[in-house]
């Protein structure tokens, strides 16, 4: 038994010392870092950008956490076109004059 645990610890000796030996051996150049950008700020977004991202915290039923939610611009006037359209189709449904009780 003991002498399995020293080949296993020479094993992962010559595994944690093999990028110490391989150090001396000559090594091709790094490839050259490229240069830093200009220090000038990120151009914002404009304003009637459809890709501009919206990130929102909002609160989820049954947690008194807030979520932080991120959508485009595109993205929220889709969710709000989608919630507007379900709104009306479950008035159109709801409507008394439509209903079979209603006559």
């Amino acid at each position: 038994m003991r002498c399995l645990s020293l080949a296993i610890l020479a094993a992962a000796g010559a595994v944690a010392f093999a990028p110490v030996a391989q150090a001396g051996e000559e090594s091709p150049a790094p490839a050259a870092a490229p240069a830093p950008a200009a220090t000038t700020p990120a151009a914002k977004p404009a304003m009637d950008d459809p890709n501009r991202l919206i990130c929102k915290r909002e609160h989820v039923v049954g947690s008194n956490r807030p979520q932080k939610v991120c959508m485009t611009v595109a993205q929220r006037d889709a969710a709000r076109e989608a919630s507007a359209r379900a709104m009306e189709d479950g008035l159109a449904r709801s409507n008394p004059k439509d209903s079979v009780m209603g006559n």
